[in-house]
């Protein structure tokens, strides 16, 4: 029997739906996208009362026999992916990771009351799981656990705009590194203090715009949706970057970015 990925994946989440401890799974993104292989991955979110004890996962593997390949087990224990699961369908990487419902419950709360203004360990954006739970597809919700938190999310809490938007415009005061690295023309000292500048940047304009920052992927698609920003800044994002390759224009990029920085106040 030849089963298609969505098949194969449509299985998978079944067996695990009937794991007595799971109440809720959902794929990340408002409508489900089966990526090519190489071309992405398939990211299963699984809620439960408690994590099913490792047998149990892998019966829920096994029973699928050669439909999954490279399969792999606790790759990582608890954090911010909770346990995961790794396998292979048709080529193309699917994680399977379980949450503890009460975490979280416990998590979301913490990040709405604006306790992780930041990004944490490699990049990991702790308002970024509630972009992706508010656009999540719900597979399975025993008890509407997901439902309540798509729910929950969907009006980003004014109290949680205002302190991210002052931590972030805290943030960008800081400029001694970016005008060291202007003052000496130091083009890849200078990107690295820009890239950090852009992050708080960007997360500034997202809170004011009350959208949950999702991550650095497609952040200028977002921004030409956005109604609170610098006229023309998408342009000037790309021209201050532009700019910012060269030691002779390096001083330009960041008197552009200072514009900007300037213009963005205003809009608070």
């Amino acid at each position: 029997m030849n089963y298609n990925t969505e098949k194969i994946l449509e299985l998978l989440i079944d067996g695990a739906s009937e794991l007595n401890e799971v109440q809720s799974i959902g794929i990340s993104g408002s409508k489900i996208e089966i990526p090519k292989a190489g071309e992405g991955d398939i990211d299963v979110f699984i809620y439960c009362d408690e994590i099913p004890k490792l047998e149990k996962r892998k019966a829920v593997v096994d029973k699928l026999g050669d439909f999954l390949k490279e399969v792999k087990f606790n790759v990582f224990e608890g954090g911010h992916w909770g346990t995961g699961d790794f396998v292979s369908i048709n080529g193309i990487e699917t994680w399977l990771m379980y949450f503890t419902i009460d975490e979280t419950t416990d998590n979301i709360n913490s990040i709405l009351s604006g306790d992780y203004p930041d990004k944490l360990d490699n990049y990991y954006y702790p308002i970024g799981r509630c972009a992706m739970l508010k656009n999540i597809s719900i597979l399975y919700d025993r008890n509407i656990f997901l439902a309540s938190l798509k729910e929950k999310l969907s009006d980003y809490p004014e109290e949680l705009s205002q302190k991210l938007v002052q931590y972030h415009f805290e943030e960008l005061n800081d400029v001694e590194d970016l005008e060291r690295a202007v003052a000496r023309k130091d083009v890849l000292f200078y990107h690295f203090a820009l890239d950090l500048a852009i992050d708080h940047f960007l997360q500034a304009l997202f809170a004011m715009n009350k959208i949950y920052f999702p991550s650095r992927k497609r952040t200028i698609s977002f921004i030409n949706n956005f109604r609170i920003k610098p006229e023309g800044c998408e342009d000037k994002l790309l021209e201050v970057v532009r700019l910012g390759a060269y030691p002779d224009s390096v001083n330009k990029s960041y008197e552009l970015w200072t514009k900007l920085i300037n213009e963005i106040a205003t809009l608070r």
